[in-house]
């Protein structure tokens, strides 16, 4: 009779304890799921792909159209998800602050950072001048193009046997052109100036 009774005491107390882990887990995964659900996401390829369009319609129209909005693709304040070529990178405070599956450094992070954006700047500088200097138009279809170009040498970099290394050891030596080294003689500024 006694084992009966600790027997169902034990019972009831397991299942009074399962009860209350089952609750408190439930309570946790929708905060976590509210937390998730307040993160923006964005396709990258899919913006770059829609400012050209936006750029090439109004070039086509001769000008007379409404000239598209500048707009950044990379500097974000709040947390943001930015997929370039199957890569999720997170943005926040205008950094990369990860890629999803790659363990990188806080330095290599700063590098991929500072690249993107360089390359987001200048094209959102030269997409929100383009109504005073119509040269900016080839200059911003260009950074666009250099923009796509880096995000996909980061991700071929990542589809390698061992992705966090390969990325960490190639990062740096990942080359950023001048876009304006064909108009060295004109009055446009430098990818660098346009930086400061």
């Amino acid at each position: 009779m006694k084992i009966a009774k600790s027997t169902s005491v034990l019972l009831l107390l397991i299942a009074t304890i399962s009860s209350t882990s089952i609750q408190v887990l439930a309570q946790n995964q929708n905060k976590q799921a509210t937390h998730f659900e307040n993160i923006e996401r964005i396709n990258g390829n899919d913006m770059i792909e829609r400012l050209s369009s936006q750029r090439n319609e109004f070039i086509k129209n001769g000008k007379n159209g409404k000239l598209p909005k500048a707009e950044y693709i990379i500097n974000r304040n709040k947390l943001t998800v930015i997929t370039f070529n199957g890569l999720d990178y997170f943005v926040k405070n205008n950094r990369v602050t990860g890629i999803k599956g790659l363990d990188l450094s806080e330095e290599v992070l700063a590098q991929i950072t500072n690249k993107l954006l360089l390359l987001d700047m200048v094209q959102y500088n030269y997409s929100d001048s383009s109504e005073i200097d119509f040269q900016n138009d080839r200059l911003f279809m260009l950074t666009l193009k250099m923009l796509s170009t880096t995000t996909k040498d980061i991700a071929a970099l990542a589809k390698t046997a061992n992705p966090s290394l390969n990325v960490e050891n190639n990062v740096a030596k990942m080359r950023l052109p001048n876009v304006d080294k064909s108009l060295e003689t004109s009055t446009a500024q430098s990818l660098v100036q346009l930086y400061k």
